[in-house]
């Protein structure tokens, strides 16, 4: 035993202890479990100490210590240690640990042969450079949103037009991000997002990720059915990579990809695990997406068949424009659209599911989702609401009303947003506005009906009324004249009593002039009889007649 190969055998071992360090190193910067950190240890230092001991004993009793034999016995060994790691899982990838291996072994033997300093100025650089390269790298792979960091006034990047990104500004950034205490929140937030983009990194070139997911938002008229030009939910969760949520060994996040406008509710499959996003989601062991929560303001517009009070069936369109409750937050440039967690869970436990047909079979089930959940409530609301007037009610003429927001089209429209009001919160949701159209009968035929029966009634109530004013015209008219006579009757009377001395051609005198007087009054002239005037002419010709005789007598 030469101390040259004591010398070999040390540096083979530091080696060896490098290698373990490393890898552990990198996995527990990648957050992976304790369990996974511990399989590669003990590969990665059994495999290493079984070849130092092979090593040892080709030197010692054959001097096969080239690095040629250490090299080809490090390619046998890590084959048979890494060929044979983990589950037996079809695709996991067991050569990328076996190419890992060579490549820390072919950088150990380059260093090797220059001695210790050959190992500190080679083997360690290329391990530090690999692992640190690799760690920074992860974070260009997945959209992370950039955090708002104090520069002090280093370069922004410009942020009008098409922005390329630049060496130097990225440079710019991450010194900052390092320098400033002030970044030590933003700097904290980096730190995650980026071990968790080296875990998903490996555990995809491993084969050992979650699924990946994207939630798209294209309309898309062949994926729609009929008129609908929008995607429901499940149409907007687009698998692009599969993956085993239930893995355990070296199993990687799933990665769900959702723009700012989305946010996905996770699910174990027995527990809901809450809202996350907008961005990048990352799901853990046995989360699953469930479904997908727009995040803008829906418009659902719907058809609503009513019943009067007096049992008319009327057809009216409602539309209620809602969004999930975002507790009177506001859309930030920058940010993702605003929500309540607290909202979105009552959402998705409002979800309905309605038996259709009395058997309740199976595939007569319907499902309300969220974003039908007003549709549902608005339907209800309006049945109610129609049932307590009549048909004549809600056609009566705006004129009848003095004020206008007391119409029955106004009214109604006031009783549905309150109705939404003490329903929508209860399911998550904040009503944005609501409305209603004109109110129409299923059968158009009863509109000409009903203007017939109006006419008849109308009729009815213009022949009642000349008739009533014809009579009070009669009535009128007789009183009119009775008090005409007794005005004549009392005038003629109290005159012959201031007569009552006077001859009788005083009496007939007096009593033509009343006549004359009587018929000179427009109100009276015509009650009298014709020709009253040529017979109280005659008469007073008669008086004067008469008069002339006494006279010459």
């Amino acid at each position: 035993i030469t101390p040259q190969l004591l010398n070999d055998t040390a540096i083979f071992i530091t080696l060896v202890v490098m290698g373990t360090a490393a890898i552990v190193a990198l996995l527990k910067l990648a957050d992976f479990s304790k369990r996974d950190k511990a399989a590669f240890r003990k590969a990665w230092f059994r495999g290493g100490m079984f070849c130092v001991l092979i090593y040892f004993l080709l030197s010692w009793r054959f001097s096969l210590g080239s690095p040629a034999v250490v090299f080809l016995l490090i390619l046998i060994v890590g084959a048979l240690l890494f060929l044979r790691l983990g589950p037996r899982w079809e695709d996991f990838r067991r050569w990328i640990p076996y190419v890992v291996w060579v490549y820390f072994w072919t950088a150990a033997l380059i260093g090797w042969r220059a001695g210790w300093l050959g190992v500190l100025f080679v083997t360690l650089p290329t391990v530090l450079v690999f692992g640190l390269g690799l760690f920074v790298v992860a974070g260009f792979l997945l959209p992370f949103p950039k955090p708002e960091i104090e520069r002090r006034g280093l370069p922004t990047p410009p942020t009008e037009g098409i922005v390329i990104p630049k060496f130097k500004y990225e440079w710019y950034d991450f010194w900052a991000l390092m320098r400033y205490p002030e970044n030590k929140e933003a700097r904290k937030q980096w730190f995650e997002q980026q071990r968790k983009a080296l875990r998903s990194l490996i555990s995809y070139t491993l084969g050992t990720n979650y699924a990946y997911y994207v939630v798209v938002d294209e309309k898309i008229m062949r994926r729609t059915e009929g008129d609908r030009t929008w995607l429901t939910d499940e149409e907007r969760l687009i698998k692009r990579r599969d993956g085993d949520p239930f893995r355990e060994f070296m199993a990687g996040p799933g990665i769900i990809l959702t723009g700012c406008d989305h946010a996905v509710a996770i699910s174990t499959g027995i527990s809901f695990k809450g809202v996350r996003g907008p961005g990048v989601i990352f799901t853990g062991m046995s989360e699953t997406p469930m479904q997908v929560v727009d995040l803008r303001v829906q418009l659902r517009a719907f058809p609503v068949e009513a019943r009067t009070k007096d049992g008319i069936d009327i057809n009216v369109f409602t539309f209620t424009p809602f969004q999930i409750g975002t507790g009177k937050e506001v859309p930030t440039l920058g940010k993702g659209f605003p929500y309540r967690a607290s909202d979105v869970f009552k959402a998705m436990h409002a979800q309905q599911i309605v038996h259709m047909d009395p058997s309740q079979m199976p595939e007569d089930l319907q499902k309300h989702a969220w974003y039908d959940l007003p549709r549902v409530a608005g339907q209800r609301i309006m049945r109610e609401i129609i049932s307590r007037y009549t048909f004549d009610d809600l056609y009566a003429p705006l004129e009848l009303h003095a004020d206008p927001g007391q119409d029955p089209r106004s009214k109604i429209g006031k009783e549905l947003q309150e109705g939404l009001e003490r329903v929508l919160p209860e399911w998550g949701l904040q009503r944005i506005g609501s409305g209603i159209s004109n109110l129409m009968p299923a059968d158009e035929r009863l509109i000409d009906q009903r203007i017939e029966a109006w006419q008849a009634d109308w009729a009815r109530q213009i022949t009642l009324r000349r008739a009533a004013g014809q009579s009070r015209r009669l009535h009128l008219v007789e009183q009119a004249r009775a008090q005409a006579q007794i005005d004549i009757i009392l005038a003629i009377s109290e005159r012959m009593e201031q007569l009552r001395g006077a001859g009788v051609d005083a009496i007939a005198g007096h009593f033509i002039e009343i006549l004359q007087d009587l018929a000179e009054k427009a109100t009276l002239s015509r009650f009298l009889p014709q020709g009253t005037g040529n017979v109280i002419q005659s008469a007073r010709k008669q008086m004067g007649t008469d008069s002339t005789s006494h006279t010459e007598e």
